[in-house]
């Protein structure tokens, strides 16, 4: 129901429970699992236990790692412009005013809401310290797996039901209840995005252990409503969607509504997605005291998702090593097609200097420039090869500075002139560490003549840091022009 098919495994790491579901873009779910491990225990206590869930699991698809509401700041704002670069850089300088943490310890994303009444942008800004993010991403590194995508759990479970309602994008804002095992997300959806999302920790193991989880719950839903019309300026929905029909969420839906005077409708999330049936009964059996969706959906709309919270140091590699593989494959196919082109030419050259040689060299001599312009070919695709080459130089030299630069080193530019000098500039914790640095570059076989340009001492986030500038060439083996071969 959801379009193309492409496979994901989906992983929650949460409050010591760890959920994982192998599912696809489709809206089928495959496999999926449930562990409980000590909260706060450490990455190697976790990534034990995700590692002893895998087992079943196909580990050679893509993989997205979710942030719950709970582990985040969502904040409904307004950016007086509409151009999506002014956009950025705004949020990026109003990020730090939602949050006690500086810019540097936080990953932010958004989702642009449109503009509204006033020509302002309406931003519903999604901030994340970095270690939450950081440790998770440890967590699945030490299980095996590469991260992908780190999306928000509220997006995706509002696109997910956006697409499963058949919301169309100029109706009225929708309310969704999402109750699962330690807690239940409060999500306002409005033209099949997240409007607004609040975390409430109470979920279906405090309903089920009684005492006064329905009045807490009441009491957390209303301030939920209130939140909404503060930071959207309009009224809540007076009714709402439930994912999942747990009995014990259906004891207590008649008393919200009669407290609340809203209407409660429940659309258990089992009901829009595809798959063996052993998989759903499994869910239903097993694991009925929590809620998947937020496994689930992230799968089938990880396409639509604005929201990515990986880090952008892990965007850049992947990148590099993304444009790197893109090379090799270009480069060999290159190398494949020349040797073609290599082999059609010697097998002409070999016949026709064979029947020259026997019967024809006497009479024909003036075809001697049939050979000539046949070499000429040649000479060209030397130079093909060698133009090539020429540009991965530039990729080469990133490589090369990833694999000499130090953690505790930190490039802010690299330049390459057509002389094949390179001149960077960073900061580091110590000078001590930019002159062992100095070194490294020097007794890199592809650098040469490294010194350093200037050197001084400055303030970085209230510590004191040395910033640098070093320039070197390239050795005469490595070159950033082609030549025309000999």
């Amino acid at each position: 129901m959801f379009g193309s098919d492409k496979k994901y495994l989906t992983i929650s790491i949460n409050e010591g429970v760890i959920k994982i579901a192998q599912a696809s873009s489709s809206g089928s779910l495959y496999k999926a699992a449930r562990a409980s491990y000590i909260a706060n225990s450490g990455v190697d206590e976790a990534a034990k236990t995700l590692k002893s869930l895998l087992t079943p699991f196909n580990r050679t698809i893509p993989v997205i790692c979710v942030i719950p509401a709970s582990a985040a700041t969502a904040k409904n704002i307004e950016v007086p412009s509409n151009d999506p670069e002014e956009i950025k850089s705004i949020i990026n300088l109003q990020a730090s005013r939602h949050t006690p943490y500086s810019r540097e310890e936080v990953l932010i994303s958004y989702i642009n809401l449109g503009m509204n009444a006033s020509n302002n942008t309406s931003i519903l800004l999604v901030i994340v310290h970095r270690d939450i993010v950081k440790e998770r991403i440890s967590i699945l590194e030490k299980s095996g797996l590469d991260v992908d995508k780190i999306l928000f759990v509220p997006e995706s479970q509002a696109r997910f039901y956006a697409k499963a309602l058949n919301l169309k994008k100029e109706a009225s804002p929708v309310g969704v209840i999402d109750f699962s095992l330690h807690a239940t997300t409060y999500i306002v959806i409005s033209k099949g995005s997240l409007l607004f999302v609040r975390h409430i920790p109470i979920g279906i193991k405090a309903i089920l252990e009684g005492v006064d989880a329905t009045a807490r719950l009441r009491d957390e839903l209303m301030k939920s409503m209130d939140a909404f019309a503060q930071e959207g300026g309009r009224e809540a929905p007076n009714s709402y969607t439930v994912t999942t029909a747990h009995e014990s969420v259906g004891n207590i839906l008649s008393v919200l509504k009669d407290t609340l005077h809203i209407g409660f409708q429940v659309n258990a999330f089992l009901n829009f997605i595809k798959g063996p049936m052993d998989v759903k009964k499994k869910l239903q059996s097993d694991f009925g005291d929590d809620s998947f969706l937020d496994v689930i959906a992230p799968a089938s709309t990880a396409v639509k998702c604005e929201i990515n919270l990986m880090p952008e140091e892990m965007i850049l590699k992947k990148t590099v090593e993304r444009q790197s593989k893109e090379a090799s494959k270009s480069g060999v196919a290159a190398i494949i097609i020349m040797l073609l082109v290599g082999v059609m030419i010697m097998s002409n050259i070999y016949f026709k200097d064979t029947y020259l040689n026997k019967n024809l060299r006497e009479q024909f001599a003036p075809q001697k420039a049939q050979v000539q312009a046949l070499q000429e070919q040649m000479n060209k695709v030397k130079l093909v090869r060698g133009f090539i080459k020429g540009r991965m130089v530039s990729l080469d030299i990133i490589h090369e500075l990833y694999d000499i630069t130090p953690n505790t080193i930190y490039l802010n530019n690299i330049v390459v002139d057509d002389q094949g000098t390179v001149t960077i500039d960073g900061i580091s914790d110590s000078m001590s560490q930019v002159f062992s640095y100095v070194k490294s570059l020097d007794d890199s076989a592809m650098f040469k003549d490294a010194k350093t340009k200037s050197t001084s001492t400055k303030k970085d986030n209230g510590k004191d840091v040395a910033s640098f500038e070093i320039e070197f060439k390239l050795n005469s083996s490595t070159s950033l022009t082609t030549k025309e071969p000999a």
